[in-house]
């Protein structure tokens, strides 16, 4: 039914980046009261590590990061933003051990909950980033990135029974996260539902035109007998050039009609 799917919604990077920028502005009306505070090695290594985070040189920030956490071992915002920056690069464990940090300090921290469950999810370590994510929903029941990411990665992780409920809390919610209701698609089909199927990839479609999405609602229709609605999926399909292949294919085998019945080989018996 088309491809594991992925949560699409605010990049890690310009959350953290939003969550240090408010950091920032606290410490700074703090500074207004005592002069001098951006002197100290680890509040001026952080300052020009978020600077080099918004300007995107993310091993410069992961470097003064790191350097500012020795200044002050317990420094959590410099922390999360040594996370952030080994996000930006794709460097999972590294990123995982600096947000592992940060909840131990501040587990109170929902965004920093959420991304280390990124982090996990993309070094492969499901239940570590099902917890992750959990603990996210416990501190913030209404964050919807955490509940999607969770969902899907348990969809992704053959475990749409542990999804089904955040899928339809997000539902239930009108999120506006296309993948959320082609995953509830997808569960609809494996489960013989077409109908619901179909109606969960044509709202899919209303919040994202994809040619996957456009594929999986042609099958769907085909299967609930519905030619010239299956046809005209496969030819939205045929127009993206990810599924273009795919869709002329289904075409093809939309107008060539279903095989002939096989004979029995045993006459009497029914066909």
């Amino acid at each position: 039914m088309g491809r594991r799917l992925s949560a699409r919604g605010r990049s890690p990077h310009r959350a953290g980046v939003l969550l240090a920028a408010g950091a920032l502005c606290v410490l700074l009306a703090s500074a207004a009261a005592g002069q001098g505070i951006w002197d100290e090695p680890a509040f001026a290594l952080y300052r020009q590590g978020l600077e080099a985070l918004g300007a995107k040189d993310y091993p410069k920030a992961a470097s003064l990061a790191r350097e500012a956490t020795v200044a002050y071992p317990g420094h959590v915002l410099a922390f999360y933003l040594w996370g952030q920056a080994a996000l930006a690069q794709s460097q999972w464990q590294e990123a995982a051990d600096a947000l592992g940090k940060v909840v131990a300090l501040y587990p109170e921290a929902a965004a920093a909950h959420r991304d280390l469950g990124s982090a996990c999810q993309q070094l492969g370590h499901i239940e570590d980033a099902a917890r992750s994510y959990e603990a996210a929903l416990a501190i913030r029941p209404t964050d919807q990135e955490s509940r999607a990411r969770l969902a899907i990665m348990l969809m992704n992780a053959d475990q749409p029974g542990r999804a089904r409920d955040h899928l339809k809390t997000l539902a239930d919610a009108s999120t506006k996260l296309p993948d959320v209701y082609v995953a509830l698609g997808r569960m609809a089909y494996d489960e013989s539902d077409f109908p619901a199927a179909a109606a969960n990839f044509e709202k899919a479609l209303t919040l994202r035109g994809s040619g996957r999405i456009w594929l999986n609602l042609g099958v769907v229709r085909a299967k609930m007998g519905n030619k010239a609605g299956a046809m005209q999926a496969f030819e939205r399909a045929s127009q993206d050039a990810d599924t273009k292949e795919q869709a002329a294919k289904e075409i093809e085998r939309l107008k060539a009609g279903p095989p002939p019945a096989p004979r029995s080989s045993r006459p009497g018996l029914p066909r």
